[in-house]
């Protein structure tokens, strides 16, 4: 339906201010230029400092699915911000509590961060999909570009602050960024009216597309299979994230093109996260994704035999193929599961986060103890990509049987 004026200036300042909010979630992908410092300042070993990482995504993914559930009975503005708020507070905090015991800053920058950043998140993105209405995968593709985009631009000036002020002064002067998007994005959140998001248990759609309510969509084989694609296919990026610094620089590549390596990753992760979901929206979100997975295999098996520059190039690539799951999987559940529920259905689709935070360095000590190196890791990384291709294609034949 045609919107009015006033609805017009209400979904570009919600599409504006919701993608800034949305850049700052791309934060702890940058941990690893982080790392290396909080390591020295702090007496940490590389094992304590990875934690960090990997607790904000655990608890992002609780964040997802309490703001969702808080979205649906109360009001998704209550909700960015709520959420916003934790997430600024944990970052703010963060700068004063790099000690010599790991365990507060466990507490700030992993769980109050993740957490908070898991409610704007889902809230965000569902939103945006219900002021489009007809092409969810567009609308969610541009606000979660903006995430990728965050390693882009934080990571050198990450690098600049760490360098004059160490991570104190990098985490407070980006917290206080932080705060700021929080504000603009509380201020200018607008939630679409009922004539253009279906709400409800049952609501329909334009096709007729079932709304699945989360206790329904647990009860579906489509929805383990979804869950196990999401999983296997960003094991191989949890596994490399952490180290994709510190990895390079041991082979001997300068520490200068490491980081651009970051960079020039989060580039890649912004683009896929924006063109695959739109171009998905029409020639099939399924056929995409597997492109995308049989990518990351190639990826994998090059870090696990090369030793050369080929290394960076393969990085960037799995900054790549990470935003390309991330940026297709809201649109992809909201197809499948309907829109009315859409921000906690997902939340629980990103279970497979958990599982591959807690997965990831796992596998990597265990492989890494026994001798095998990251090389052993990453080989392991390529099986992974794999087994997600595969899960994809029992998720599809299971969708074909559902649409009979």
């Amino acid at each position: 339906m045609e919107l009015t004026k006033k609805q017009t200036k209400q979904r570009l300042l919600m599409m504006i201010f919701g993608a800034f909010a949305i850049f700052f979630t791309g934060y702890p992908h940058i941990w690893s230029v982080y790392q290396p410092y909080v390591m020295e300042q702090a007496g940490w070993s590389q094992g304590q400092a990875s934690m960090c990482f990997y607790l904000s995504f655990v608890t992002f993914v609780f964040g997802n699915i309490i703001g969702g559930r808080i979205q649906d009975k109360r009001s998704p503005r209550l909700v960015v911000f709520i959420g916003g708020g934790i997430f600024a507070v944990g970052v703010l905090l963060s700068a004063f509590l790099v000690i010599p015991s790991p365990i507060p800053i466990y507490i700030t920058y992993g769980l109050m961060q993740g957490f908070g950043q898991g409610m704007i998140y889902t809230t965000i993105i569902s939103t945006a999909q219900k002021w489009f209405p007809g092409r969810t995968g567009f609308a969610s593709g541009i606000v979660v570009t903006a995430n990728g985009l965050c390693g882009f631009f934080l990571a050198p000036i990450s690098r600049k602050l760490l360098e004059k002020g160490g991570a104190g002064l990098a985490l407070l002067v980006i917290g206080i960024a932080i705060t700021v998007s929080w504000i603009l994005c509380s201020l200018f959140f607008y939630v679409p009216g009922a004539e253009l998001a279906p709400k409800g248990k049952g609501a329909g759609t334009a096709s007729g597309q079932k709304q699945y309510t989360s206790k329904e969509m647990i009860h579906t084989k489509s929805f383990y299979f979804l869950l196990a694609t999401m999983l296997l296919g960003l094991m191989s990026y949890f596994i490399l994230s952490p180290v994709s610094q510190t990895y390079q620089t041991e082979l001997g590549i300068s520490t200068h093109l490491a980081v651009c390596a970051v960079m020039f990753g989060s580039i890649m992760n912004a683009g896929t996260r924006l063109a695959l979901p739109t171009l998905a929206d029409k020639a099939g979100r399924i056929v995409c994704i597997k492109g995308v997975l049989l990518v990351s295999v190639g990826a994998m098996l090059v870090l696990g035999f090369s030793r050369s520059i080929a290394v960076t190039a393969a990085i960037v690539v799995m900054y790549g193929c990470y935003g390309g799951i991330m940026g297709s999987f809201p649109s992809f559940t909201s197809s499948v599961f309907g829109m009315a529920h859409s921000g906690e259905n997902y939340g629980y689709v990103m279970f497979g986060i958990v599982i591959a935070s807690f997965g990831a360095p796992a596998i990597t000590g265990l492989v890494t103890g026994m001798g095998y190196g990251m090389q052993g890791v990453f080989l392991i990384g390529a099986a992974f990509a794999a087994m997600a291709f595969a899960s994809l294609l029992m998720l599809e034949r299971e969708l074909k049987k559902m649409s009979k």
